[in-house]
């Protein structure tokens, strides 16, 4: 194995080699990873959690590759478990485990955090991830 030093300079990559490789070539690419969109959704009886899981996937095609989509069936497997961890985001451990305080149902969190607790319309959630998306890197809308 050989051992190589490298340092950059103006955005290029020098090796001890003398071989110049541009550093985009070499270098990871800084855009952000996607932001995450998750539904509490209690079962497809409940109206107003389908209602909201309808709002989201609507949207989802103009956000293309930027967004990821979890709806949280908390009544299924690991739903539970995720459920239980927003409500501690939201009350604190002793709020959801003494006082049983939980995650509104249903409610829709971006990036673990709350964002709307009732059915949001179209216009206030492509408002919400836009200023999401911005905050997290400027990534442009798809236009659509």
């Amino acid at each position: 194995m050989v051992e190589v030093k490298t340092y950059a300079l103006n955005n290029t990559i020098y090796f001890d080699s003398l071989l110049e490789i541009p550093r985009c070539l070499i270098m990871p690419s800084k855009r952000k990873a996607k932001i995450i969109i998750e539904v509490m959704y209690k079962a497809d009886y409940c109206l107003p959690c389908f209602y909201m899981d309808e709002m989201v996937q609507s949207v989802l095609p103009k956000y293309a590759d930027r967004v990821e989509y979890r709806r949280v069936d908390f009544l299924k497997g690991g739903g539970k478990e995720r459920f239980l961890e927003l409500s501690q985001l939201l009350f604190g451990e002793e709020g959801v485990y003494k006082h049983c305080r939980l995650a509104p149902v249903p409610s829709l969190w971006i990036n673990g955090e709350l964002f709307f607790d009732a059915i949001p319309p179209q216009f206030e959630l492509e408002e919400a991830l836009d200023e999401v998306l911005d905050e997290h890197g400027g990534i442009e809308k798809k236009k659509g």
